[in-house]
């Protein structure tokens, strides 16, 4: 059975192969990441505009609708505010 010993040259070594890796791996990541960031928002762009394309009804060119809402709003008819309060007893 071998016994290894460390050295200062080799433990040095092994930092500056760690700081190295280090440096090129941030290098990298500055240089990449933009680019594959930008295709990433592109791409759901692209899949946000077919949703909204697809789902939405087809009219004519100048037709205008007005879609209500079946649930309480809150609004009275002749247009003021409505507001629900419960009453507490002591």
């Amino acid at each position: 059975m071998e016994v290894y010993e460390s050295s200062l040259s080799g433990v040095l070594r092994i930092i500056l192969w760690l700081i190295l890796i280090s440096f090129i791996i941030r290098l990298i990541a500055r240089l990449a990441l933009p680019v594959v960031i930008k295709k990433a928002d592109q791409a759901m762009r692209e899949r946000a505009a077919a949703y909204q394309k697809q789902n939405q009804p087809q009219r004519p060119e100048g037709q205008v609708t007005v879609e209500k809402s079946n649930g309480g709003s809150g609004k009275k008819a002749d247009g003021g505010d409505f507001v629900d309060y419960v009453e507490i007893r002591d």
